[in-house]
């Protein structure tokens, strides 16, 4: 579907028992594809999915993030907004369109810290001097992000390289939560304290998990704690069957 400027992938619950949607943002070297298996569960639950697709030709973190909202703002309810790696910082940009924000494996950088060292070997050496479109970072990288083809521009990864990228530290009125794991090269669980800080999240730490979250062996169980969190901190009025959602998983 079309979603204000962004493709969406929907997947649609049996039975809707949520007011409202969920709406999943990919990270870089990723497509909406990737939240198969999140969506899947969830909407078993209840919930309707919403899978964006970042614009490929908006080399702009601000960019992005205004793409986010207007997608958010086009659908019939605020959402709850989860976002993986990249997609974690739009997400946590979007303060007052949306219902709550889920932030998974997000990545860090000015001003709060050094940007991600992964980042720097995105590509080879040629592509980054052209500034061609850059492939996954290689090498002890390849585990954090395996897509080997899907490519993003050498400006948006330089500008998340050298620029304060990161959402302005706010009093947000929805609730916030950051999942790191504690095997995340990426986002190393201080980096990801250091960031639910700056942005007034609540910070889970998950077991035996690295930076891929959504696809990696152990993704029911992270999903499972991705859901009782919000269960519990969006409200009973999102629930059009409260008592069978709150049943443990």
């Amino acid at each position: 579907m079309q979603l204000g400027p962004l493709i969406a992938e929907v997947t649609n619950p049996e039975t809707e028992k949520f007011t409202a949607s969920l709406l999943l943002v990919h990270g870089l070297w990723e497509r909406p594809a990737t939240w198969r298996r999140f969506a899947g569960y969830l909407a078993h639950r209840g919930w309707r999915c919403v899978a964006v697709e970042r614009r490929i030709d908006a080399p702009d973190v601000a960019a992005h993030v205004r793409d986010l909202r207007a997608a958010a703002a086009a659908l019939e309810a605020p959402p709850i907004v989860i976002g993986h790696d990249f997609g974690a910082l739009l997400a946590l940009g979007c303060s007052s369109v949306v219902r709550a924000v889920v932030a998974l494996a997000p990545l860090v950088a000015a001003p709060v810290a050094a940007p991600p060292a992964a980042l720097q070997h995105a590509g080879n050496w040629l592509a980054r001097w052209r500034g061609a479109p850059l492939r996954a970072p290689r090498g002890r990288w390849r585990v954090a992000y395996p897509n080997r083809v899907v490519r993003e521009p050498a400006p948006l990864v330089r500008q998340i390289l050298s620029a304060a990228s990161l959402p302005d530290p706010v009093t947000a009125a929805e609730p916030r939560a950051v999942f790191t794991g504690e095997r995340d090269e990426v986002t190393p669980v201080p980096l990801a304290e250091t960031l639910a800080n700056h942005v007034g999240a609540e910070l889970q730490v998950l077991p035996d998990t690295g930076h891929d979250m959504l696809t990696a062996p152990g993704w029911e169980a992270r999903v499972a704690a991705v859901h009782r969190w919000m269960i519990r901190h969006s409200g009973v009025d999102l629930l059009a069957l409260y008592d069978e959602a709150m049943q443990p998983e």
